[in-house]
């Protein structure tokens, strides 16, 4: 979120003093994310955690406080598993021993806090970034867990729900006139031109998903949102992974397919990483990789795009969504394209085929 929540002072400071027993000193609040409100919080007696504040009135609050569900205890586990190449910050357990609280229509989870800036700002990565990523995130799909918790995960199916909802809100956008309020208005200039493209976009996804179908993958552990913005690194060269609640049981090609922008060097370096755990060749799945990279601007484009015409954000939110929209989904639509394309012909392994 992009603005505090509203009373989230008084609200924190009295969730963390009876579910966890912590005497809040300072609040602070940070504004990232769009389903929840995070904040670095202060406590007696002189201890810092990670806050996340999940607004179940929204759509994409209570997605996610059902993936949580899964991510917490998954993220847990990871943290508990003090791998080399990765970490997560732990949950904290309440007093009762729960990975979260509910006040509603809130939600909240604490975390230990990580030091450091994300790596949102370290595009284009170098080759040696990327290959430190591979190595970390082939590192967590070796992390094996039990079949209670697999049972939780959320279903990596190939069909994506938000589809019929996607073309809907697309098709509404010719209703808004010129009298609409300013954003509908910049709304409408950013999508509706670009509709056709679109349709076909999500036409050329549906294949893809076709073709996935018919090469069955292993499931490992995922992190499902593995972009430079859900990363810290140290100075000491240490790897952490944020934001879990896009975890789940999926190919690995789930979170591989955020490197495959530029075969040379993104998925090569990747690769490179990959092995130092694997300690062998991977064949990756073209179909798989280029499915994942056309679902990833879809969903975020439904996600945005939802948000603006059902939702009831303030005026920072907005203008945040339809940014992102333009700048960060609709101008990347091509290079997927064309990726993916490129994939296929090749091979994913970057080989001839």
């Amino acid at each position: 979120m992009k603005t505090p929540l509203y009373e989230g002072d008084v609200i924190i400071r009295a969730m963390l003093l009876e579910h966890w027993h912590l005497d809040v000193t300072g609040t602070h609040f940070i504004p990232i994310g769009d389903s929840a409100y995070s904040y670095r919080v202060e406590t007696q007696p002189n201890s810092s955690y990670y806050l996340k504040v999940v607004d179940q009135r929204t759509s994409a609050g209570r997605r996610t406080a059902a993936y949580m569900d899964f991510s917490l205890p998954l993220q847990r586990l990871v943290a508990e598993c003090h791998l080399a190449e990765v970490i997560a910050p732990l949950p904290q357990p309440t007093i009762n021993g729960e990975l979260h609280a509910t006040h509603e229509p809130f939600l909240l989870a604490l975390y230990t806090f990580i030091h450091g800036d994300t790596l949102a700002d370290a595009y284009p990565m170098s080759s040696a970034l990327v290959q430190q990523i591979g190595q970390a995130l082939a590192a967590l799909h070796t992390v094996q867990i039990p079949k209670a918790l697999q049972q939780r995960s959320p279903q990596d199916r190939l069909t994506a729900p938000f589809d019929a909802g996607l073309l809907a809100d697309v098709a509404s956008l010719e209703n808004i006139s010129s009298h609409g309020a300013l954003y509908l208005q910049r709304l409408r200039e950013v999508v509706w031109p670009r509709r056709e493209q679109i349709r076909a976009f999500l036409a050329h996804s549906q294949e893809y998903a076709r073709k996935a179908h018919q090469t069955p993958v292993s499931s490992v552990v995922c992190h499902g949102d593995a972009w430079g913005g859900n990363m810290i690194l140290s100075a000491s060269g240490q790897l952490t992974l944020l934001d879990w609640e896009a975890a789940v049981m999926a190919p690995p090609e789930r979170d591989v397919f955020i490197y495959m922008g530029d075969l040379e060097p993104n998925l090569t370096a990747f690769d490179a990483g990959y092995r130092m755990i694997h300690k062998e060749p991977m064949r990756w799945h073209a179909e798989w990789l280029a499915y994942y990279g056309y679902r990833r601007q879809l969903r975020n484009l439904a996600h945005w795009l939802y948000n603006l015409l059902h939702e009831p954000l303030d005026e920072a939110q907005r203008d945040n969504d339809v940014s992102m929209i333009e700048y960060h989904c609709l101008d990347r639509l091509e290079s997927v394209e064309r990726t993916a394309a490129e994939l296929v012909a090749r091979g994913a392994d970057g080989h001839q085929g």
